[in-house]
């Protein structure tokens, strides 16, 4: 397998296995152990922070969580996507009470890559604008 080839599979794998089938377990396979995640504002370094405070809250908020890829562009270490993501709020979660609303929002991320595994992410979303309409009609 080519470094290009492993690269693409980790970036397809962030999206399919850690997120779609929520397989948090195989983190050490896609992720780089110095990875960080840049998420807005916010910065999640290594496992513990990445698994326990950013991904696991989301997908207990939203167990059918789904990405779907739209884009993937490749250049070296480097790769940037486009993705779509749904699911249902059925657990509270950033001040909003879970009542079965449908979350629809759109993102990029731009990756570091190393050795085959993330090492870094940049992502950027429109969820927040989902979260201040659903917020209002919670009011």
């Amino acid at each position: 397998m080519t470094n290009q080839d492993r690269n693409e599979r980790a970036v397809r794998d962030l999206y399919d296995v850690i997120w779609n089938d929520q397989r948090l377990d195989r983190f050490d396979d896609v992720f780089d152990d110095s990875v960080v995640i840049h998420a807005g504002v916010t910065d999640f370094a290594g496992q513990q922070a990445i698994t326990e405070d950013f991904a696991k809250p989301f997908l207990v908020a939203f167990p059918d969580l789904h990405h779907e890829l739209t884009h993937l562009v490749l250049d070296g270490d480097t790769a940037a996507t486009r993705f779509r993501g749904t699911g249902t709020l059925k657990g509270d979660y950033g001040g909003l009470i879970a009542s079965g609303q449908k979350l629809s929002y759109h993102g990029m991320a731009l990756l570091r890559l190393k050795g085959g595994r993330i090492a870094e992410i940049w992502t950027y979303s429109d969820i927040g604008d989902w979260f201040a309409t659903h917020g209002q009609e919670a009011s």
